[in-house]
């Protein structure tokens, strides 16, 4: 556990979480939601550190009505709790979870590559977001390869014209991205694998090879689950 006093768990807070980060002509709890689910998966918010309503309210300059609702979606997704005398709290990586959200992106995914298989799909809007992630590779950033790869996937999905298998993965994987990028802080050449293992996918999609498409992205996903499993 994260030991500190109040102040500065709010000073923690206060350096990933800002009022400018919510644009307050769309619904508040959503964002609020979005935004501490992406600082825990990027390991900014550490299991065991206090994440107190008040404080983040505070930070994001929002009302607790909002601040309630996106908690409630936090501790259904595993991803905070409260403890008696304690307060709210960051969980820890749930290792069941883990091994839920890869079986079900697995099995989303391979739908996926083989509808666009099966499609005439341009997959030269693929070809941005491959630059970007040599560029994260390059650099050893394992921050900006997730958040490039979370793209990637998520237009596979789109291009695929079922963008709403790539909500239902990311309503699941939560503890998956959090293990993953643990792994990847750990492990820095893992994200050279994972990229090479996107360019192998691309050329099975380029081919319309259903079949080799559907198992290359089943060893995409499947080597994490090793990689975490080897890890500990």
């Amino acid at each position: 556990m994260v030991k500190t006093s109040k102040n500065e768990q709010v000073f923690e807070i206060a350096n990933v979480l800002s009022p400018n980060m919510i644009d307050r002509t769309r619904s508040i709890g959503p964002q609020i939601y979005d935004l501490v689910r992406l600082n825990i998966i990027l390991d900014n918010l550490k299991p065991g550190q206090a994440i107190n309503e008040q404080d983040v309210c505070g930070c994001l300059g929002v009302s607790r009505t909002p601040m309630r609702e996106a908690y409630q979606k936090l501790m259904h997704d595993g991803l905070i709790k409260t403890i008696s005398k304690v307060g709210t709290i960051v969980s820890d990586i749930d290792d069941a979870r883990v091994t839920e959200g890869i079986i079900i992106r697995r099995a989303l995914e391979r739908e996926v590559v083989k509808i666009i298989c099966t499609n005439d799909c341009d997959l030269s809007v693929l070809e941005p977001l491959v630059a970007l992630q040599s560029v994260a590779v390059s650099q050893k950033n394992h921050i900006d390869f997730f958040k490039y790869d979370e793209e990637f996937h998520q237009l596979l999905a789109k291009m695929a014209g079922i963008p709403s298998a790539w909500r239902l993965a990311q309503s699941v994987k939560a503890h998956t991205d959090r293990a993953r990028i643990r792994l990847t802080a750990d492990l820095p050449l893992r994200i050279n694998v994972a990229f090479e293992e996107h360019l192998k996918l691309i050329e099975a999609l380029k081919i319309k090879d259903a079949e080799l498409a559907q198992a290359l992205v089943s060893q995409h996903i499947n080597s994490v689950f090793e990689a975490v499993k080897n890890a500990k």
